[in-house]
């Protein structure tokens, strides 16, 4: 990964902070001012694009630029070089690049679907200055999730060989099928009627598509939002998050238990290594409580243990 730097402050005060609830997330006034695109850069738009990865474990993150989430954006652009850092220092993945994406409300909204290539170090901010935080949304509990995970499954391409890994963050429901009118508008083509994007997704990348599902409205979790989600994902692929400006520390937490690096008792070593209250630490386990369950132990050399997936594993013990 040398010379790909990512040389600059992660801001915001709220990466070893205790939480409480707040309008911003705990996002900084530096973020603010950074994701301010009022119209959308060509670069980021869909139609007919195509973004491509030739490393071994690409990473896109889809954010949720309505109203109720506009936030996540900015703790993430906050905190993107500590992410971007530990990735690397700690070792959870020896070659990835990450692509940022946004995503809205294709029937009401300018901007729904928003499309950054995949890059590296500081190269990632220049993708997302150009989002634009449109702050919409059809106030009727779905977003278009599902017209994202089309795109995703008809407009990436991946090396062989290679695990990417997708995060979806936001707190509503998709809306139940993919509107071919829509996908045409995009630029994506066109598909079939009735068609649920989400299993044909998990298939292109090994199942490793992830739910980050905040409170709805911030205020609490809806069970038929939290169901809807477990229906179209490994169920221990949907974390809800306790705490909205611990949103990196729950992806790095997946990552580092997904390439079998960590286990989530040593991934709580890491958080603690890197400044994070008890309180944060607590709430983050409990959010990826089910995902350990659902991997097994690896022994790598002497006492050292990980964790990987039961297919995975299976996998491992047929080939010995």
């Amino acid at each position: 990964m040398g010379g790909y730097s990512y040389d600059r402050d992660v801001y915001s005060s709220s990466s070893s902070s205790s939480w409480s609830s707040s309008s911003n997330f705990g996002a900084s006034s530096y973020s603010t001012s950074k994701l301010s695109s009022t119209t959308l850069d060509y670069s980021m738009e869909p139609n007919g694009k195509i973004i491509k990865s030739t490393t071994k474990s690409p990473i896109i993150i889809v954010l949720d630029v309505t109203g109720s989430n506009i936030n996540f954006a900015r703790v993430v652009y906050d905190k993107l070089p500590m992410f971007y850092g530990q990735i690397e220092q700690k070792g959870y993945l020896k070659d990835f690049d990450i692509a940022i994406c946004a995503v809205g409300d294709a029937y009401t909204d300018s901007y729904p679907l928003q499309i950054g290539n995949f890059a590296k170090g500081i190269e990632l901010d220049s993708w997302l200055e150009k989002i634009v935080l449109e702050g919409g949304g059809g106030g009727q509990g779905k977003e278009s999730y599902e017209l994202a995970a089309y795109y995703l499954l008809k407009n990436t391409q991946f090396v062989p060989g290679s695990e990417p890994i997708i995060f979806f963050i936001g707190d509503e429901n998709p809306y139940p099928t993919v509107n071919t009118s829509q996908t045409e508008n995009f630029g994506i083509g066109s598909c079939k009627d009735d068609i649920e994007p989400f299993s044909l997704l998990r298939k292109k990348v090994n199942d490793n598509v992830f739910m980050l599902l905040n409170k709805y409205c911030g205020h609490k979790f809806e069970p038929d939002i939290t169901s809807c989600w477990t229906s179209l994902l490994a169920p221990e692929h949907v974390i809800k998050i306790q705490e909205e400006k611990s949103i990196v520390d729950l992806m790095l937490g997946i990552i580092s238990m997904i390439s079998s690096t960590r286990s989530l008792e040593t991934y709580q070593i890491d958080m603690k290594n890197r400044g994070q209250t008890q309180k944060r630490i607590e709430n983050v386990s409990a959010s990826l409580q089910g995902l350990s369950t659902a991997l097994v132990p690896v022994k790598i050399s002497g006492d050292i243990t990980t964790t990987t997936s039961k297919a995975k594993a299976s996998q491992r013990g047929k080939r010995l």
